[in-house]
């Protein structure tokens, strides 16, 4: 199954929400933005994503929804006992009368009421967490499957046209051929015919002929397109498909180096575009 890298997936239930980003990245990573209430579970859920997950970067964010957990007031009777007299003190000192509004002293000392968590110790346990993220991490790998078709659809129309361009060049290649034996005869036939050495102009024309045989590149470029139309129909494993871009790519250049033809030369120029464009694509996928 062909998976993008990048991808958006969400789960929410009444306490908290998780949220799984997916981005391009050359080797694999996975990143968490995590409450400190999931101290204990993270490393279950660090080994549930990376285990997950073959390329790419991945970021988890969780966010407490804090109005929906259970909470209690705690007062610390002590503080503003102590706090209170304080102020009692400073006033008498500076003899001014009167009562000091409870309200002052909670506004001028912090942790006198503090409101703390109340659920359950388990609450936060990987039994519990471990549905939500595999809730989330489902829409995730949904959306990335989506992503994933478009990156596929647009590979398969490029090694469609590296194909024909390929079978085209094999075509030119046997008229360029034909033209330089011709050429090659006329310009030397008139040198070696005092010589009587005919057969030496045969025989030269065609170890020339074999500097500029392609046969074996443009073989490799049909086993290449074979091999990749497998890989987008099976697993779509970018890396394989970035090798066998960067295969074709060199077996372009090899051709365009032999080959002083400026149709061949065109034909082997849209076979490279085509090249990058399937590289890109290959970044997009796991």
């Amino acid at each position: 199954m062909p998976y993008s890298m990048t991808g958006w997936g969400t789960h929410r239930i009444p306490k908290f929400t998780a949220n799984l980003k997916g981005l391009n990245s050359k080797y694999k990573e996975v990143v968490l933005h995590l409450p400190q209430e999931f101290f204990e579970a993270e490393p279950f859920i660090y080994k549930f994503l990376n285990d997950s997950v073959t390329r790419g970067r991945v970021d988890l964010f969780v966010n407490l929804d804090k109005n929906n957990l259970k909470k209690h007031v705690v007062v610390d009777e002590d503080l503003f006992k102590e706090a209170h007299s304080s102020m009692k003190k400073l006033m008498a000192k500076v003899r001014i009368k009167g009562e000091i509004p409870v309200q002052t002293v909670l506004n001028s000392v912090d942790g006198i009421i503090t409101v703390k968590d109340a659920e359950a110790r388990d609450t936060y346990s990987w039994k519990k967490i471990k549905p939500v993220i595999e809730a989330a991490f489902k829409d995730f790998m949904k959306m990335k499957e989506k992503e994933a078709e478009g990156h596929i659809k647009d590979i398969g129309i490029r090694l469609a046209l590296i194909e024909k361009e390929a079978a085209n060049i094999a075509v030119m290649h046997e008229e360029f051929k034909e033209e330089y034996i011709k050429k090659t005869r006329e310009r030397l036939e008139t040198i070696l015919a005092r010589e009587n050495r005919q057969g030496f102009l045969n025989t030269e024309a065609v170890e020339v002929l074999d500097k500029y045989n392609i046969t074996e590149e443009l073989v490799r470029i049909s086993s290449h397109v074979k091999q990749a139309l497998s890989i987008i129909k099976n697993d779509a494993v970018g890396r394989k498909l970035d090798f066998l871009a960067q295969e074709f790519y060199r077996e372009a250049n090899t051709i365009g180096s032999k080959i002083n033809n400026a149709k061949i030369a065109h034909a082997v120029i849209v076979i490279k575009e085509n090249t990058e464009k399937i590289r890109e694509q290959a970044l997009n996928l796991e």
